[in-house]
Formats: structure tokens, C-alpha cells, sequence
């Protein structure tokens, strides 16, 4: 008997969710065949069959959060003389889901047989257990009311998020910087492209937000390497737009479009997701003007960007004036920036932003 174990995912990934086992028990698999599919902070894997095998057991249901070098199988090597049989024995015949028993020739007394009586104890086990892992709505009844209610497993994207924010939480002195800018843009002007570009701005005209804090020291970076948030039905992913400070507007739409494309998809490398030295949430694509952005560590800022709306306004001569306004919301880490800066940094993307093109 052998055991295969969860092997180092790389990227300094240390655990990953099984998402989905491609095989069961008593499954033979050839080298490299699809044994299961794992979901790890950064993207979803397929682990293959390290050998020829016929699997014995499988030891973690879907759902559940491995680490690295947690066991996952124990098979049998398909050279193992050791291996169970699979072809027909004397009282079992060849299934596509294991032995089944063969009706015996002995009298039975027994007029009828219940139906879980026809699977073995193990069986039986291995049926619970998959039940177990399978998210349904849970009913609480009483005599007045009854309610609905569904547990969501965080796991993977999520409950990265989970983590990173509430470490976040503890270590950041967050603060957040409001303004709006009136804008009069062509007709047409992709609004992402703009803010990148305006972002880009901010950080020329104060660089020390564009960061890491790292212990006692503040690492400021020559390339502009903005992690765009996405929101996704499997959570918040965060890829990164390398060297954005060297793009026109059109190679930031092109490369902007596909981040977004394959984090719906769930096919963003591992290596889009790291090296952010600053990020940017347009959280008014779906609803809110204003917002207080959590500063994830290392970076030290991140700029929110709220519903773009018609306004109207007084000009210096008293008239009534329409124009497309644009809310910011500047978050930072207090502990190494001052408010002088960000407020800095905030009027340089507003100069930016009002720029016609």
C-alpha cells in the first residue's frame, strides 16, 4: 500500500481546497491521468496520477482545506502484485464502481431485503461522507415559522480574502481621503483606462505611495504595478497590470480586458496575482459614491472610485452647470505616509482626470 500526499503547489502556496476528485475507489489510473483538482489563493490546479495505480481510499472529501503533504490517496501500485483484483473472482463481478456480490444459490428466508443492506458498512461510509461535503440550504422548523438558511465553505479565493483583510485590519492605521473632480471627457473615453492613467499621475507626483512597508523600512518602487480589484462569483481577485506606467491608454484597455476575461474564468496564472506596489477599485461600476478601501501589506495605499454621475453645479458666475463628476476615495497607511502626501498624491490624479484626453 501507498500513499500519495498533497505536493508543494510552489508560488508559497502552503494548503489548497479540493475542489473535485476525478477518480473514486477502486479507480486505475495511468501516469498523469487526472486525479483531482485542487483550488489554491492564487488559482485552480489539476493534479495528475504520480504512477500507475488503482486507488484504495480516498482520505479528504471535497470541500475541505489540504496542506501541504496532507495524504490524499492510498493506492496501489498498478505493478504491485499486491493489488487488488479488479477481473471477476468467485463471487464478485467486474463494476465500473467496484465488486459487485453475485446472487447466491443458497435458499434465502428472508422474503425481502432492505435496501441499504444491500452495501457494505464502508460503503455506506464513503456515501455519508460525500453527503456531508455538498452545501445545502438547512431548515430550521418550529411551530410558528419556518426559515432557510445556506452555509457557504470559504475556501480558496475567499477565504484568502478573508485572511489578508483581517491581517490588514490589525496592522494598517487606515485612513481615507474624499474628493470629487468634474470631468468633461470625449465622448466615448473608457473610464479605466483614464483612472489607470490618472493613478500613474499620483504616484509621478508623490512616489512614496507607491510602496511597500516592509518592517522599518519604506521600499518605494520605480515601476507602477497596479492591482486592479475584480469582483468575481468565486471572490475577489486581485491581478496585477506590470509597468503601467509605460502603456497608452489603448494597451491598457487590451491588457486590463483580458486580466478581467480570465479571473472570471479562473484561469489567472499565479504570477498575476503577486508584486502589486499599489491598487485601485472601481467599486462604482456596480453601486456606492464613497468608500474606506482596506490598504492590503505590503502596499501602503489604494484608490477607490465611486459611481460616475451628472451633477449639477454653481459656476464663479452663479449659473447653473451640468457636468460628470467622478467621487475618490484615497485609503492609506498612516503609520508611514502623511496627509500632506496623500493629499498630494489625490490632487495630482484629480489634474489627470480633468484633462479632456
Amino acid at each position: 500500500m501507498k500513499t500519495f500526499t498533497l505536493p508543494d503547489l510552489g508560488e508559497g502556496l502552503h494548503d489548497a481546497t479540493i475542489v473535485e476528485w476525478y477518480a473514486q475507489k477502486n479507480s486505475r489510473l495511468k501516469q498523469g491521468d487526472r486525479l483531482l483538482a485542487v483550488e489554491t489563493a492564487k488559482a485552480i490546479v489539476e493534479i495528475p496520477a504520480p504512477e500507475n495505480l488503482v486507488i484504495h481510499e480516498l482520505l479528504v472529501p471535497i470541500n475541505t482545506v489540504a496542506q501541504v503533504g496532507v495524504p490524499l490517496i492510498h493506492y496501489h501500485s498498478d505493478s504491485d502484485s499486491k493489488a487488488p483484483a479488479v477481473l471477476a473472482s468467485n463471487n464478485s463481478s467486474v463494476s465500473v464502481v467496484g465488486t459487485l456480490v453475485e446472487a447466491s444459490l443458497k435458499k434465502n428466508d428472508r422474503l425481502f431485503i432492505r435496501g441499504q443492506d444491500r452495501f457494505s458498512k464502508d460503503e455506506l461510509r464513503q456515501s455519508e461522507l460525500a453527503l456531508h461535503t455538498i452545501h445545502r440550504p438547512i431548515t430550521h422548523t418550529s411551530d410558528k415559522q419556518q426559515e432557510t438558511s445556506q452555509i457557504l465553505t470559504l475556501s480558496g479565493a475567499r477565504l484568502t480574502m478573508t485572511q489578508q483583510l483581517s491581517q490588514a485590519h490589525q496592522q494598517v492605521a487606515l485612513v481615507t481621503l474624499f474628493d470629487e473632480v468634474q470631468i468633461k471627457w470625449r465622448k466615448k473615453t473608457r473610464p479605466l483606462p483614464r483612472l489607470i492613467r490618472a493613478l500613474c499621475a499620483g504616484c509621478i507626483a508623490e512616489p512614496k505611495l507607491n510602496s511597500w512597508f516592509e518592517t522599518d523600512k519604506l521600499v518605494i518602487h520605480k515601476d507602477i504595478n497596479i492591482g486592479i480589484a475584480i469582483n468575481t462569483p468565486h471572490g475577489l481577485l486581485v491581478p496585477v497590470l506590470n509597468h503601467a506606467q509605460s502603456m497608452t491608454l489603448d494597451e491598457i484597455a487590451i491588457e486590463v480586458k483580458k486580466l478581467q476575461i480570465d479571473a472570471q474564468e479562473r484561469r489567472l496564472p499565479p504570477s498575476t496575482l503577486q508584486g502589486a506596489t499599489i491598487s485601485l477599485s472601481n467599486f462604482g461600476m456596480m453601486a456606492g459614491r464613497f468608500a474606506t478601501p482596506m490598504v492590503v501589506p505590503p502596499q501602503v495605499a489604494i484608490l477607490g472610485v465611486g459611481r460616475i454621475e451628472a451633477r449639477y453645479w454653481l459656476n464663479k458666475r452663479g449659473k447653473v452647470k451640468q457636468s460628470q463628476v467622478i467621487p475618490l476615495s484615497l485609503s492609506f497607511d498612516h503609520r508611514v505616509l502623511t496627509g500632506g502626501e496623500a493629499a498630494l498624491f489625490l490632487a495630482a490624479v484629480m489634474i489627470d482626470l480633468a484633462l479632456k484626453e
